[in-house]
């Protein structure tokens, strides 16, 4: 399958989305992710495919690819995705994934790690949409303020619904045990989400393990190569 890129957006310095329009009815679900394909010269020792989380809510029909970009530091793969413009076609060769919300889990935890924010994106969005009546902590983990993304959105829906509430962490401060005892005050209750940094995950998915969380109860979104 094709995507159309309709527009690329900078969300901070070094994130940015594409807004991609597919070429043929597609359909997936809040929190799955895309495998894409980009032929390029010089590949270097990733190849010519990658996977990016789906950060765009299934009933906005249009993919949101939202990724960092380090510029000359960047993947082979980066780079010849970044090389194209508004207009320019992007080969998808699956979407798939099980990072997703199930409609009978009514207590969550979402863990995020700088671009571990974008299953997440999608997710509230589509949970908004259909009026699902959630209570959700968000703990979003990253360098500073000025590196939150998606800030408006998150905190419109903090606004909104008073069961969403979000912890930011700003380092060198952790998601490690105190900080989730103090915040996370039914543990037992919770369903765990955890995105971003291989790292990242392991550490929280340890700390989750240490205070008696059963592994059934937590799902992981590894982003590979991402080492913040």
């Amino acid at each position: 399958m094709k995507f159309l890129i309709e527009e690329k957006l900078r969300e901070t310095d070094d994130v940015f989305s594409f807004i991609l329009q597919p070429q043929e009815p597609i359909s997936w679900q809040a929190g799955q992710y895309v495998l894409y394909k980009i032929l390029h010269d010089n590949p270097d020792n990733r190849g010519d495919t990658r996977i990016f989380t789906i950060s765009s809510p299934p009933f906005q029909r249009k993919i949101r690819l939202t990724t960092r970009y380090l510029f000359a530091e960047s993947s082979s793969f980066k780079k010849a995705l970044f090389a194209k413009e508004a207009g320019d076609t992007v080969e998808a060769i699956k979407i798939d994934g099980s990072f997703t919300v199930n409609v009978e889990d009514k207590k969550l935890v979402f863990v995020a790690g700088g671009i571990g924010i974008t299953p997440y994106h999608s997710i509230l969005l589509e949970l908004e949409k259909r009026e699902e009546n959630k209570d959700i902590i968000l703990i979003y983990s990253n360098k500073d303020e000025n590196h939150i993304i998606f800030k408006d959105t998150i905190e419109r829906l903090a606004k909104q619904y008073d069961r969403l509430d979000i912890v930011y962490l700003f380092s060198p401060q952790r998601c490690d045990i105190p900080l989730i005892k103090k915040v996370v005050l039914d543990i037992a209750e919770r369903i765990f989400y955890i995105s971003g940094p291989m790292v990242m995950v392991k550490s929280v998915e340890e700390a989750l393990h240490e205070l008696g969380v059963d592994g059934k109860k937590i799902k992981k979104d590894y982003f590979p190569g991402i080492t913040e």
